[in-house]
């Protein structure tokens, strides 16, 4: 029993981002190769949202990296509270998230999207410093016909972000 409980410990230490709690890149792509077989076999709706905090480095060396962290865990939980028991949520790097948003199409996920980003410029981190806040920039993608691979939706997720970033930040882009 004690080697069955260790094991299972292991695996979510494993899939787990430590500092934020929430997945990390190898939970996300098990369960995102996963849903794209299955949305693409029955032909229903899948979306991929990515977000990057805008200007991240400059609230660690305005604030500190205790600051910075402090303000991904609630980033995290920020984005978390708006997704339904079914997305997951991940780290997918630095400052960087991705959901993916089961039985979602493009037009419930900049919905959804609109409310992360909206929840997000709202937050609040209280520093020695001030207070800081920050905004993030979301790209958007969903499953089209023709895609072979959860990479595919993955790859113009990203263009759909590094879009959101040019035109100005703090904003969704599809």
């Amino acid at each position: 029993h004690e080697l069955e409980l260790a094991f299972a410990r292991e695996q979510h230490l494993a899939r787990t981002d430590p500092l934020t709690g929430v997945g990390n890149r190898l939970r996300f792509f098990e369960f995102a190769e996963h849903e794209f077989l299955v949305a693409a076999r029955y032909q229903h709706p899948l979306s991929v949202i990515m977000l990057d905090i805008d200007h991240f480095k400059q609230v660690n060396d305005t604030y500190g990296h205790a600051v910075g962290d402090r303000a991904l865990i609630l980033i995290a939980r920020a984005a978390q509270t708006q997704l339904r028991s079914p997305d997951v949520l991940a780290r997918y790097g630095g400052e960087e998230f991705v959901a993916l948003l089961p039985a979602t199409d493009a037009t419930q996920a900049v919905i959804l999207a609109e409310r992360i980003r909206a929840r997000i410029a709202a937050l609040i981190v209280e520093t020695e410093k001030g207070n800081a806040r920050m905004t993030v920039s979301i790209g958007i993608a969903s499953i089209a016909p023709g895609d072979d691979s959860i990479d595919v939706v993955m790859h113009r997720a990203d263009e759909a972000l590094y879009r959101a970033k040019e035109a100005g930040r703090n904003q969704v882009q599809m």
